[in-house]
């Protein structure tokens, strides 16, 4: 049998490959079904980072609204204050075949750092795939439409 690639919220990946900020989630419990535990992996030639995190089902819609406004050329926080790490996208520059963009990493505490990256053209995309395969396997949990926590 065939291995699944497992569930990430954000794969942003520069297009040389030398520096990655990854949301992965977990699926221990139940495989194919992702847990809310999650990696949140920080990489760059200077830095490397793991960090134990969780992303709910009500998170995806904060995390799509971030896709829509980077799309649109405006800077977007992800969980910004919130009760875990805030990941925050800054669009530096867009030409024809790639974005230059600067993605921020900050806990709640005391760690903070940001990573330039060079995207191909295409990533927001690849990240709109990404949290779609999520929402799907989460379904049956949050329907679509639902961007707060239940309460």
């Amino acid at each position: 049998m065939a291995e699944q690639e497992p569930f990430a919220l954000l794969r942003i990946v520069d297009r040389y490959g030398g520096a990655s900020v990854v949301v992965q989630l977990d699926d221990s419990n139940a495989p194919g079904i992702p847990d809310t535990t999650a990696q949140l992996l920080v990489h760059n030639d200077f830095v490397s980072g793991v960090w134990t995190t969780y992303v709910e089902p009500w998170d995806l819609a904060g995390w799509e609204h971030v896709l829509d406004e980077v799309a649109a050329g405006r800077d977007a926080v992800w969980r910004e204050a919130a009760r875990v790490a805030e990941i925050g996208i800054r669009l530096d520059r867009r030409e024809d075949d790639h974005d230059r963009i600067t993605v921020t990493v900050h806990d709640q505490q005391t760690t903070g750092l940001a990573l330039a990256l060079d995207m191909d053209r295409g990533w927001i995309d690849e990240q709109r795939v990404l949290l779609d395969r999520l929402r799907a396997a989460w379904a049956h949990l949050v329907p679509r439409g639902r961007g707060a926590p239940p309460g």
